[in-house]
């Protein structure tokens, strides 16, 4: 089978993921890295055996060039998405599209013009039991959806300047599971009211953000989706999702990797769950991936898309206007034609 050829913008956290996971493909190659830090993205491009630039023109330039992983800062998504879509190339962005939904939209508007075969990086969605709850839902298992629960407690928290430089807690963590309600409740949402605070590193405050958070998001359906957030945990990567409906219930519970019992004494102890939030999605990283590369290769659009994302980024934008005024918010809806 022909290799599709890759150009990889970012070689930070999530850049090396998706560096790892196209260069194990037979049916891929891996053939440029961009980067601001020539030794980070150099030595990165050397480990797989590609091409190190610090030009996207350059990476772009290149015809073998069919899809473009952008992994890097969310302030130059915009510029960068915009510079796929000129060079024809397919193209997954790493959530969100851009550091405004003005800039999102142009986004959006710019790929639709050209019918760009573009994604947004909600791995969330590949996650097999995250996907088997939304097929069953879709089938009417639990008949119509009421109201939707999801947990989502990284392990170790990040550092604050760091977290902010991200977009800060209710968009950088928020986006994923706020689409994660829109895909499994398939009604448009319409307002959210979030509360939170700095339970346990105040540092966060110093730059607007909070560590702690609990949101409830209403959809025109009626539909209620709840959220509890938190940056870090003492026992691991908390996530896991809850769909109540007319005639039931499904659960995603946060897998343990081993399903071992220790009985001693009064005590049973019990396994627990994944120490790290790569530990317990690279699947989902490489099912996005088969996903991307299908697309391409029949000529189709592939979700999550771009509306997808500024659904997302809609959503996240009400929930810091609703934390920092205490009320409600309508969200606009900026992400159809």
């Amino acid at each position: 089978m022909e290799q599709i050829g890759f150009g990889l913008i970012g070689a930070g956290v999530i850049g090396r993921v998706h560096a790892r996971n196209v260069a194990a493909r037979a049916d891929a190659q891996l053939r440029w890295i961009v980067d601001i830090d020539p030794a980070r993205g150099g030595e990165l491009a050397a480990a797989y055996g590609a091409r190190f630039t610090v030009s996207v023109d350059e990476m772009l330039a290149d015809p073998a060039v069919q899809v473009v992983m952008i992994g890097s800062s969310t302030d130059v998504h915009e510029a960068h998405l915009l510079a796929c879509v000129r060079a024809g190339k397919a193209l997954l962005c790493e959530k969100p599209i851009a550091d405004s939904l003005e800039r999102a939209r142009n986004c959006l508007d710019a790929a639709r013009a050209a019918n760009t075969i573009a994604a947004v990086g909600f791995n969330r969605r590949f996650d097999p039991q995250h996907l088997a709850v939304h097929d069953r839902v879709r089938a009417g298992e639990i008949g119509t959806v009421e109201s939707i629960h999801i947990v989502s407690r990284a392990a170790d928290a990040p550092q604050p300047a760091a977290a902010q430089r991200a977009g800060g807690m209710l968009r950088e963590k928020g986006t994923h599971h706020y689409d994660l309600a829109y895909w499994l409740a398939r009604s448009e949402p319409v307002e959210i009211y979030a509360a939170g605070g700095c339970l346990f590193d105040p540092g966060f405050a110093t730059y607007g953000d909070v560590d702690t958070a609990a949101l409830t998001l209403r959809f025109a359906s009626g539909a209620l989706a709840t959220f509890s957030f938190s940056r870090r945990t003492a026992y691991g990567c908390d996530e896991s999702i809850e769909v109540f409906g007319s005639k039931g219930m499904l659960q995603s519970r946060a897998p343990r990797p081993r399903s071992i019992s220790l009985y001693q004494g009064g005590r049973v102890i019990d396994d627990g769950i994944d120490g790290h939030w790569y530990d317990r999605f690279a699947s989902t990283y490489v099912a996005e991936l088969d996903a991307l590369i299908a697309a391409v290769r029949a000529g189709v659009a592939v979700e999550p898309t771009l509306v997808d994302g500024m659904r997302a980024q809609a959503i996240a934008e009400g929930a810091v206007e609703s934390l920092t005024r205490g009320v409600p918010v309508q969200i606009a809806n900026v992400w159809q034609a």
